[in-house]
């Protein structure tokens, strides 16, 4: 054990005196059951790794295509879990924040947003559930709630965010029903609400309909992100926080090409605009290619 901490770890080089760092989780991958190698061993082709099984909330394919190394390709159907598994696919969540946490970071966030596992058991157009896990508002926010509830057990609610995305609609994640999507995320946030969660994380507009309410309903910090529009510019930031819609405004884009950000927008210099053309290529170009401002 003390050999252990006297490591350096990987936390470490992420927060040099700085603000806290904090890792997403949007679920680990998971893998047929199988013994682990022995020894560390080269890299076999991807045509000759074990197989990878997709897990969802129901059997249910999601539209368009996937980027892998072996380029574009369909989106597989998924198995959909079985009620019983499901207990083990929460425990992930909580063995993953501990994970990170011995690794030096700080926290974690619950990725509940952006058409990931978390969010599908959200949205009525990915689960399709009759089990305790789907069919009605609390059922199809439980499975979020039991994951926050495992992540504050293993390693205290102060160190766990969670981020939404209401009916931000991608990747096969459709909520297109105003009212069910309501009732939804005033489930989940009604379920959550006891475990003093570090921040909620919203994206979209924080003045909409959907967004406007989670702030007093969540009781604790919330954190904005415009979303997948126009870059968020400083003075938006500032009208966010100051009009009582968010305490933190998030960027995420802007720090592709220029990763001096935080200095930039302290001495409001110029943002350098990143080349979406770049973004998830599979390769580095768009992505180291950017340089700080001189001192």
């Amino acid at each position: 054990m003390r050999r252990r901490a006297a490591q350096r770890r990987p936390g470490d080089a992420a927060r040099p005196g700085g603000p806290a760092d904090q890792h997403r989780l949007p679920r680990p991958p998971r893998r047929r059951p199988g013994p682990p190698p022995r020894h560390p061993r080269p890299r076999p082709p991807a045509d000759r790794r074990p197989l990878l099984v997709t897990l969802a909330p129901s059997a249910l394919a999601a539209p368009g295509t996937i980027f892998t190394e072996r380029g574009l390709q369909p989106h597989p159907v998924p198995r959909a879990l079985e009620t019983a598994e499901v207990p083990s696919v929460i425990e992930e969540f909580a063995r993953a924040a501990r994970a990170a946490v011995e690794a030096g970071l700080d926290g974690v966030e619950l990725h509940a947003a952006g058409g990931y596992l978390p969010h599908q058991f959200l949205d009525p157009s990915s689960n399709r559930r009759t089990d305790a896990y789907g069919g009605s508002a609390a059922a199809r926010a439980r499975f979020v709630v039991e994951a926050a509830e495992a992540m504050a057990a293993a390693i205290g609610g102060e160190r766990v965010g969670i981020r939404v995305s209401p009916a931000a609609n991608l990747h096969g994640a459709v909520e297109d029903d105003p009212a069910e999507t309501a009732a939804t995320y005033r489930a989940l946030l009604d379920g959550i609400a006891p475990l003093g969660l570090a921040c909620l994380h919203t994206i979209g507009d924080p003045a909409g309909p959907l967004l406007a309410g989670p702030r007093a309903r969540f009781g604790g910090p919330v954190i904005v992100n415009d979303g997948w529009h126009a870059m968020t510019d400083e003075p938006t930031a500032r009208r966010r926080v100051a009009s009582g819609q968010a305490d933190l405004v998030s960027a995420g884009r802007a720090f592709i090409a220029n990763p001096d950000l935080v200095r930039r927008r302290r001495e409001h210099a110029p943002i350098a605009e990143p080349d979406p053309a770049t973004f998830y290529g599979g390769g580095a170009r768009g992505y180291n290619g950017h340089s700080a401002r001189p001192e």
